[in-house]
């Protein structure tokens, strides 16, 4: 059986990495405080083919994302560094035409908290001069399309529809119609909201390593948001894995 590649998989909760190390053969720890990171062998035996993931929950918010990104970054498994990093959870839809478990793989990611003005216009990442950063087109097309088919397939138990577009990252939880109305007023082509994203991304941007993300929504950030949050994320702890398998057993199809 041969080795392929090194992928990196970071959420901000257990239960948005699931069952993953479950999955993962020769689980190393690696321990950097309170954070720890995974690292193990998955094996597709249909294509005879071994994938180190090195994996990890950050804990919520673009500090603790960030950080985590870095250290995951860090590991190197058998000398081979990771080679993308994903990035997978839970949103806020912001789009209406969202419904819980519809799943999002977003082409550009924006930081909407992010406000250095009158030096820098509103939402430009200073170090970077950007106000969105774009994923690589060919791997978000992929990830796309891996997923979409997997859903078409009618694999899915639980996922719903699935759309790209641009997901925001604040350090906010959204959960009443005035914040939610402000962001849509202020980006009204914006699918969803979360935490980490865009900052895990941001890491990955400035490290040159190719990133994705796979948003699953959890609830509409309204006044109902921390209920259906709560509600929602014990039953996705079961199914998460599902995404993140269909994207292991895809992977080699991709160059990147």
């Amino acid at each position: 059986m041969k080795f392929l590649k090194h992928i990196g998989i970071l959420s901000a909760m257990p239960e948005e990495i699931g069952s993953t190390l479950d999955n993962l053969m020769d689980v190393k720890k690696f321990t950097f405080g309170d954070l720890d990171i995974y690292q193990g062998y998955w094996v597709d035996h249909i294509n005879k083919i071994n994938i180190l993931v090195t994996t990890a929950w950050s804990g919520w918010g673009k500090v603790s994302a960030a950080r985590a990104a870095t250290r995951l970054l860090g590991l190197k498994g058998d000398y081979i560094p990771i080679e993308t990093l994903i990035f997978t959870g839970v949103a806020g839809a912001l789009n209406n035409d969202l419904n819980q478990w519809d799943i999002i793989v977003p082409n550009k990611v924006c930081q909407y908290d992010m406000d250095a003005r009158p030096i820098f216009d509103k939402f430009i990442i200073p170090s970077l001069n950007k106000k969105y950063l774009d994923t690589d087109s060919l791997l978000q097309k992929w990830a796309f399309d891996s997923i979409k088919k997997y859903l078409e397939d009618k694999n899915s138990l639980k996922f719903g529809k699935i759309y790209d577009g641009i997901i925001g990252t604040a350090d906010k939880f959204i959960s009443n119609e005035k914040c939610r109305n402000s962001i849509i007023k202020e980006f009204p082509r914006m699918q969803a909201v979360e935490m980490e994203g865009a900052a895990v991304a941001q890491v990955a941007y400035q490290e040159e390593i190719p990133w994705i993300l796979i948003r699953v929504i959890s609830d509409c950030a309204d006044k109902t948001a921390v209920q259906n949050f709560n509600d929602f994320l014990d039953d996705y702890s079961k199914f998460s894995w599902n995404l993140i398998e269909v994207i292991l057993k895809n992977i080699s199809s991709v160059k990147f």
